[in-house]
């Protein structure tokens, strides 16, 4: 049997896994958030009020995730963090922090 690789140095499995944190200041219209590649981000909301979230372009109001003040959430099934917006009922700073899935082990190619 192989020996485990311990290191991405020297094996055809790599990490993926770059990890990403980073505050945003949202307000009442929708800001798109940076770009990082991921597959999720957890937001924390600390702005002192409630964070209607988006995902794909979804910016109709019936669309948004409602993210309550101190609330996080970690959403899933993504490419790059910009594909999430955010609008906030006053201005104030999310926090976010993009990652792949645990344990997502690649080949390469």
């Amino acid at each position: 049997m192989p020996a485990v690789p311990i290191s991405n140095n020297g094996t055809t499995f790599y990490n993926p896994n770059n990890c990403f944190t980073f505050n945003q200041v949202v307000g009442a219209s929708i800001v798109q958030l940076s770009s990082y590649p991921c597959a999720e981000i957890t937001i924390v909301n600390k702005t002192g009020n409630n964070v209607l979230i988006f995902d794909n372009g979804n910016s109709a109001a019936g669309n948004g995730f409602l993210l309550s003040n101190n609330d996080q959430f970690t959403f899933r099934g993504l490419t790059n963090s910009s594909v999430v917006s955010a609008s906030a009922t006053s201005t104030g700073s999310i926090y976010c922090r993009t990652q792949y899935y645990s344990i997502n082990a690649h080949t390469a190619i």
